[in-house]
């Protein structure tokens, strides 16, 4: 599933969007909560919303709708259809959502319900929906958002971060801390990243910029760019082009793709171990020593030092600046 870069830039945008807009909810719940906070939200159907709210409250709006119109019901009707469960004590709030099992065809015909949840500042989520958008900002605290079937959007936290989904996007942006992305179908962008960062999909594209730290950045199906990152970098995929530039490049650099262009701007005057193999390479090599033949380098430039490699059966270019 590869969503063009513009449709998902959209999508986040309608997602930030609908928090400045009045929402039409079913009913809502509110919860005091101790700081710092816990929230665990579990469904199989429906998107998520969380936002930090200017009390120390949580504060739950219950959207549900069948074939897409907003049912009028409250918390007893709802539950004479599915299991809810919510749990509050002291800091923490778990609210589980169970749907009854039943035949696909009669599964339509129940009601989706969605969640849009401020919460204290400083709280720490555990997202989780099957199907539907799991998004998440502002918050000073660890998160961890899934689904099975929807898109991620984390964006604005000031600690560690997880994202997975197995059919849709993740756009992460503005994290002050590691950072896991994971999705086996969709696109990945993370944008001013600070800490180590690990992008993973195995069909689609996956797009970097203004990260630091240690960099991991794979998928099997799809093209990989990195601009303005510094730390070090691994990148591989097997069918696509990879291309970046590294403003501060530390430890290493390891690149590879089996069906792809390789190009790679690093800073000038580094002490560098090279290991280039690639169908035709493109490398100045100012102050080597070592072997260097058509499609194969391998040797070190002003004394050695940081490990370079770089494969692929396409081209190399490696550049400095």
């Amino acid at each position: 599933m590869k969503t063009t870069l513009s449709l998902l830039i959209c999508y986040m945008l309608s997602i930030s969007l609908s928090w400045s807009q009045t929402a039409d909810y079913s009913f809502k719940e509110s919860y005091d909560l101790a700081t710092p906070a816990k929230l665990k939200i579990s469904s199989s159907d429906g998107n998520i919303e969380v936002a930090p709210g200017n009390t120390k409250k949580a504060e739950v709006l219950y959207i549900v709708t069948r074939n897409n119109k907003l049912l009028k019901i409250d918390r007893k009707e709802l539950e004479k259809e599915l299991t809810i469960t919510v749990v509050q004590t002291g800091n923490s709030l778990e609210i589980n959502v169970v749907y009854p099992k039943t035949e696909m065809f009669n599964k339509k015909n129940l009601p989706q319900v969605n969640f849009k949840i401020t919460v204290p500042k400083e709280t720490s989520c555990d997202l989780q929906t099957s199907d539907g958008n799991v998004s998440l900002s502002g918050l000073s605290s660890n998160q961890q958002c899934k689904t099975s079937d929807g898109n991620v959007a984390i964006s604005s936290v000031m600690g560690d971060v997880i994202g997975r989904t197995s059919d849709g996007n993740i756009s992460v942006k503005q994290i002050t801390g590691t950072v896991e992305a994971r999705t086996s179908d969709g696109n990945i962008v993370a944008e001013d990243i600070k800490g180590n960062t690990q992008s993973v999909t195995s069909d689609g594209n996956i797009a970097l910029s203004q990260v630091s730290g240690d960099i991991t950045i794979s998928t099997s199906d799809g093209d990989i760019s990195f601009n303005n990152v510094s730390g070090s970098v691994k990148a591989s995929s097997s069918d696509g082009n990879i291309r970046g530039n590294i403003l501060e490049l530390k430890k290493s650099l390891a690149v590879r793709t089996s069906d792809g262009n390789i190009s790679i701007t690093i800073p000038d005057r580094l002490g560098l171990d090279l290991d280039i193999k690639g169908e035709s390479l493109d490398v100045a090599l100012t102050n080597f020593s070592g072997t260097s033949e058509e499609k194969y380098i391998h040797g070190k430039i002003n004394g050695g030092g940081i490990p370079v490699s770089l494969a692929s059966d396409g081209n190399i270019s490696l550049n400095y600046k």
